[in-house]
């Protein structure tokens, strides 16, 4: 539970990233359905005692403010909706409520999206949300429901995605912020965390966005580039279309690929 969130010396970065989006692009970024008040006070209330608990030595609190110990960062308390206390954190955060027998996305602050719209989301089911990704309906949405069923208020979920973007935006989103060619490539992970609120029972779904360069990577783990090209030369050409690998094979940094479709 400790190591629910990545937090790290970048919030600085993250939190003028994210006054930046939601100054510049509101509508993309936040969204809250009215059945989501009571999840996003909850949410609020228990961000700020596992900030308080597990991260004392990076936050305080006076009661009246949530402040950074370097005193860079200050929020006024009490923060009773998403937008506010997102702030406090690196990660993009999702609230998933169990409506109509299904989960729905009733609020979501996502200041760094990996090439989709929250408007576009918000209001869905799970299974609406990822029809994009190849194979989800067939074979993911019965076991992630499963699993979000059987989430406990006292357990963390963690997982790891990968993509591969031309330039460094946080918000990856070329329809917003076109690359400006040519842009050096950078490796794109998504450290994702699932945990449960124990009163709403709402599910709180955080994205973390960690960007690397190829550059950097092949510094420090000689072969990263080749590795990365075997994988990308075995993945389901539908996966390849979908994260959209197709264009960026043909970039010189990985040299000739032979594309071989996988089962």
């Amino acid at each position: 539970m400790a190591e629910w969130l990545a937090v790290d010396d970048d919030l600085p970065i993250y939190h003028a990233h994210k006054l930046q989006q939601i100054d510049s692009h509101p509508g993309e970024v936040i969204a809250a359905l009215p059945e989501s008040d009571s999840a996003q006070k909850e949410f609020g209330r228990l961000l700020l005692t596992h900030l308080t608990a597990h991260h004392g030595q990076r936050y305080a609190t006076d009661g009246h403010n949530l402040s950074t110990r370097d005193g860079r960062l200050q929020w006024p308390l009490p923060a009773t909706d998403l937008q506010s206390c997102s702030l406090w954190i690196q990660e993009d955060i999702c609230l998933l409520q169990a409506l109509n027998d299904e989960y729905i996305l009733t609020a979501a602050s996502v200041c760094s999206p990996s090439n989709w719209r929250l408007p576009d989301k918000i209001g869905k089911a799970l299974g609406a949300i990822h029809d994009p990704v190849p194979g989800y309906r067939d074979i993911l949405h019965s076991r992630t429901n499963r699993l979000l069923n059987k989430l406990s208020k006292d357990k963390v979920i963690f997982r790891y995605n990968w993509s591969v973007q031309a330039g460094n935006e946080l918000c990856w989103r070329p329809d917003l912020y076109a690359t400006q060619e040519p842009a050096e490539l950078y490796w794109r992970v998504e450290r994702q965390t699932l945990r449960r609120l124990p009163e709403t029972g709402a599910i709180v779904f955080g994205i973390r966005i960690f960007l690397e360069s190829f550059t950097r990577l092949e510094s420090r783990q000689p072969g990263f580039t080749a590795t990365l090209r075997e994988i990308i030369e075995h993945l389901p050409e539908a996966q390849r279309r979908y994260k959209g690998l197709d264009v960026l094979l043909e970039r010189p940094e990985f040299g000739a690929i032979i594309l071989r479709n996988s089962t």
